[in-house]
């Protein structure tokens, strides 16, 4: 009987492997074809991609993509690059800043300008990996000057945006990053209670303008913000008065130290 058991175990488990092997070469077959019909193209100059290419960028358009990794501003994480401690906004003095630094991957120029667009207002959702990734490797090489924080949140979307866009792209930014690297988020901590004009299509004075009182903390977690340090996740900084005007709420309600991550920085 033990015989006949294992005879049988055995065959099944080669019925199994060799049903697997040849799924994995239908699905290969398919791939194939369906690249014949319909070719990878880099996203963002239309060139073919080769068919194991994994990114949605071409070798060429990933090497223009700019990392931020020299001198830049130590409050605001703008690049320097004729040197200095901090930029010029966040020297003046008619300005008060409520984070403690933000900090940046990229510069806010193509190919990355593009992407991010489309991400946001396109429905290009599938560019989140990629530019979730993006964000996940600078954390990842960079985290321990992280590792104190206690609460991972977004820059919220009006809900009436949110409604008809149908997601929030930093918090899916955020999501992804917080899960990858076990750190605990709160999508709604943040609210945004005025409906502001979007940034891009403002000046640096109107934008300061229009985010003034943009932003509550929302009231379930009032009691989860004193003395945490807190790092608010957003796609794109420009002036830095978004992360600014939240980071201004959360200390407010006592919070200990705000940290800004944004994928780019314009410049």
């Amino acid at each position: 009987m033990i015989k006949i058991f294992l005879y049988k175990n055995i065959n099944l488990k080669i019925f199994f492997q060799q049903k697997e092997i040849t799924m994995n070469l239908i699905n290969k077959f398919l791939n194939v074809l369906i690249y014949s019909f319909f070719p990878k193209i880099c996203f963002y100059c239309k060139k073919p991609l080769d068919y194991f290419a994994v990114e949605p960028l071409c070798d060429l358009c990933l090497k223009k993509i700019k990392f931020i990794e020299g001198l830049f501003c130590e409050r605001c994480g703008l690049p320097l690059y004729s040197g200095g401690e901090y930029c010029y906004n966040c020297k003046r003095l008619d300005r008060k800043l409520y984070f403690d630094n933000i900090r940046a991957v990229v510069e806010y120029v193509e190919p990355i300008k593009t992407l991010i667009h489309e991400y946001k207002y396109n429905q290009k959702i599938f560019l989140e990996n990629f530019l979730g990734d993006l964000l996940a490797k600078w954390f990842d090489k960079n985290f321990l000057n992280y590792k104190n924080i206690d609460i991972v949140c977004c820059v919220p979307m009006n809900p009436i945006k949110k409604f008809f866009r149908g997601y929030n792209q930093s918090e899916l930014l955020a999501k992804k990053l917080a899960e990858k690297f076990k750190l605990n988020f709160i999508p709604n901590l943040l609210k945004r209670i005025k409906l502001t004009k979007s940034q891009f299509k403002l000046s640096k004075e109107k934008r300061l303008k229009n985010l003034n009182g943009a932003f509550a903390v929302n009231k379930n977690f009032l009691d989860k913000v004193k003395n945490k340090n807190i790092l608010i996740v957003d796609d794109v900084c420009t002036t830095a008065e978004t992360i600014n005007q939240c980071a201004k709420v959360l200390k407010n309600f006592s919070a200990n130290k705000i940290f800004g991550l944004v994928l780019a920085r314009d410049i």
